[in-house]
């Protein structure tokens, strides 16, 4: 599968808009702590993870905030963060 950015981009865009056409201004987020499977075991659907990691939304939120706020650079891992941060956000939302 080959994914663009630009694709990325105006998907995020078209579900960001279609919370605030919502009404949705602001998720209240009440879990922090998630299980995480590190690579390359999250990709491997054959087998069973042997090994779980504990991730936390609230750093992940901390970091995604650093380098809004032009104190840390983008990174391409921080996509991870962003990740678990919309995914947490995605099953607070009904609809």
């Amino acid at each position: 599968m080959r994914i663009s950015v630009a694709e990325i981009e105006t998907t995020c865009g078209q579900l960001l808009r279609h919370l605030r056409a919502e009404g949705i201004t602001e998720i209240e987020v009440e879990k922090d702590y998630y299980w995480s499977i590190p690579e390359p075991a999250l990709y491997d659907a054959t087998s069973e993870p042997k090994e779980l990691t504990i991730g936390q939304l609230t750093d992940d939120w901390r970091e995604l905030q650093r380098i809004r706020a032009g104190e840390k650079q983008p990174i391409g891992y921080a996509l991870v963060w962003l990740a678990a941060v919309l995914r947490a956000v995605g099953q607070q939302v009904p609809f």
